[in-house]
């Protein structure tokens, strides 16, 4: 029997959402921007419309130390955990994502004075798992839209080896950073396309790169490990 892929809804975003807000695990201005995903002017709402899944990334101190009872008592099912992450699929097609190992190179850049307070959203994901010729279109446009509004894009696994995650990986990412006019907080987008796959071969983590201002105003400082 094929498995029936449900899509993210809007009311599966404001669930999972209002349970992260009431365990302090985000803010009220981290929310509006994740439910900012579905309204009918969001820029890449193609995206979301033909994704199957949706993921918060939350940072956090310590990913051993999360409330699990209420996650779980709200349906959250444990999909993945290793020391230091932690992936939980929520009803409704959403994934929470909680990670205190460095998932960023932004991280990298991180001192005891300057480091950020967690818990923090990392960035949202949109999963376009569907390798079609529409969805692959609608993946291509992404930096192109970017470009319009005047935010910022990184792209990653272009050159055919794939982004590779702990014992995952997926075919391509665009990496989108809101900027300027964009609604606060600038909270980083993903889109992932191709299915996700057991890498059992190939190790490491291709972790998310930084927004090219933010590289460009840290000069020689900015942190060059891509994995």
């Amino acid at each position: 029997m094929s498995q029936t892929i449900v899509f993210p809804q809007i009311s599966a975003a404001q669930a999972a959402t209002d349970l992260l807000l009431q365990l302090g695990l985000i803010n009220a201005c981290e929310q509006k921007r994740c439910l900012d995903l579905f309204a009918y002017d969001f820029p890449f709402s193609d995206s979301v419309a033909c994704c199957e899944s949706l993921h918060i990334h939350v940072k956090v101190d310590d990913a051993a130390d999360l409330p699990t009872k209420p996650l779980e008592a709200a349906g959250s099912q444990l999909d993945y955990a290793k020391e230091g992450f932690v992936k939980y699929l929520f009803p409704g097609g959403l994934n929470l994502i909680f990670s205190s190992i460095v998932i960023a190179q932004d991280e990298l850049a991180e001192t005891d004075e300057n480091r950020r307070k967690r818990p923090f959203v990392d960035h949202f994901g949109i999963d376009l798992r569907d390798e079609s010729p529409r969805t692959k279109s609608i993946f291509d446009q992404v930096p192109f839209i970017a470009t319009q509004l005047g935010w910022e894009e990184v792209p990653q696994g272009q050159e055919g080896g794939g982004v590779h995650c702990c014992h995952v990986e997926v075919s391509e990412k665009h990496w989108v950073f809101p900027c300027g006019d964009a609604p606060q907080p600038h909270i980083p987008m993903e889109f992932a396309f191709g299915p996700l796959k057991v890498n059992d071969v190939v190790g490491g983590c291709d972790i998310r790169p930084m927004s090219p201002s933010r590289r460009a105003s840290m000069g020689d400082s900015a942190p060059t490990c891509g994995h």
